[in-house]
């Protein structure tokens, strides 16, 4: 990706100086350790980017033919549908590693090291197996989280600064808010960022065999524009849900990591509106931008339908893309349906834990413009 955007960049780490936010345990968590460990972490991949060139010449020109993205509102349902939708074979996606790690040559170099270690005992999995239990505990009863688990693509932005993603780190992200929309940086950015962002699904693609790539991303409404112009054909699946209980869900998850780092912002109402800030560009992001999408490239469906029958709503996707679906697919979808309609959530959220009203809520989202109304009530009469 796009190594830094310096506006944007020098912004998040001036902030961390004003009286407001400067904390000496800020300071040494985020400055000292999370940003330099994400800047060396690009370093390093760009070093392997750029063996890719040498050793894999040929992965800039493997064509990615219609790709599809899972879009929706923060804790929407998403990961749930991405993971049904991944165990079909026709499909590659990114787990976590791959997404931190994006080159050919490091995919190599993994698995060759991961035969060697299947080969005696499995080792290293087992410290992998270790870390993941210990460093996404947080994520227990939300989803499954892990270096070899799918995720979402938003980490190929984080490396470079250029994601909403990064709240979980700042809690003034709304303070630099072009962060949520970089849709609108100047074009000579975008279009850095368009061909790098293409690079990286091309040497997924490439890496995978030329399978069809499959993504998902809850807050990457404000840089749909950029999805579309690198891949003009994509296909999109866009999940309706009540974004006043994505609000409050996000709100619980996104905010969790500040009670370790900036403590003094944990559940504080002003800072809480970088998340709110996120799920509102997010969602009007989406509304403005399915408008640019043909309609057999685009599928709107319900996050209640999708929760109360999973399978029906996987056909109806299918069906509406054209696409084939295997025998042993349609089993596995079967036995996925049945289990997913046992899950009862033990989560409650609510804003007014954040100190808003409903009214404060509705409020701060009636910031739309007449066409993302107009849209917007089409929405709802999905329901």
């Amino acid at each position: 990706m796009y190594f830094l955007y310096w506006p944007i960049f020098l912004k998040l780490i001036a902030r961390m100086f004003t009286p407001r936010y400067f904390r000496p345990k800020f300071v040494l968590i985020v400055g000292c350790i999370i940003i330099p460990a994400i800047l060396l972490m690009r370093l390093v991949v760009s070093f392997f980017q750029a063996l890719d060139y040498l050793l894999f010449p040929g992965f800039w020109q493997q064509e990615v033919n219609r790709p599809v993205f899972i879009l929706s509102n923060p804790r929407s349902g998403s990961t749930f549908l991405h993971r049904m939708l991944e165990k079909d074979p026709q499909f590659t996606y990114l787990s976590l590693w791959q997404s931190l790690f994006n080159s050919i040559t490091i995919y190599k170099l993994v698995a060759f090291i991961t035969r060697i270690d299947m080969s005696i005992g499995d080792p290293i999995g087992k410290i992998v197996d270790i870390l993941d239990n210990h460093f996404f505990k947080g994520w227990d009863g939300l989803h499954k989280a892990g270096l070899r688990y799918s995720e979402e693509d938003e980490f190929l932005f984080v490396s470079s600064f250029l994601a909403p993603g990064l709240v979980l780190f700042f809690p003034y992200l709304h303070e630099v808010a072009e962060i949520y929309s970089i849709d609108k940086l100047p074009e000579q950015a975008r279009k850095r960022i368009i061909k790098n962002f293409r690079l990286s699904v091309q040497r997924h693609v490439y890496a995978s065999g030329g399978q069809t790539f499959l993504a998902k991303n809850a807050v990457a409404g404000g840089r749909l524009g950029l999805y579309q112009e690198a891949f003009p054909d994509m296909r999109a699946i866009y999940i309706h849900s009540d974004i006043f209980k994505s609000i409050a869900s996000s709100l619980s998850v996104f905010s969790k990591p500040w009670s370790l780092h900036s403590p003094a912002c944990f559940q504080r109402k002003y800072e809480s509106m970088s998340v709110i800030e996120m799920v509102r560009t997010n969602h009007q992001g989406i509304i403005s931008h399915r408008l640019n999408f043909s309609p057999e490239n685009a599928v709107d469906i319900l996050y209640a339908k999708l929760v109360s029958d999973p399978e029906a709503t996987v056909n109806s996707i299918y069906q509406h893309f054209a696409i084939s679906m295997s025998e042993e697919y349609k089993a596995s979808l079967k036995q996925d349906s049945i289990a997913a309609k046992s899950y009862k959530s033990e989560h409650v959220y609510a804003v007014e834990d954040y100190g808003f009203t409903r009214e404060e809520i509705e409020q701060y989202l009636s910031n739309q413009t007449a066409e993302d109304q107009l849209f917007d009530e089409k929405y709802h009469n999905l329901e």
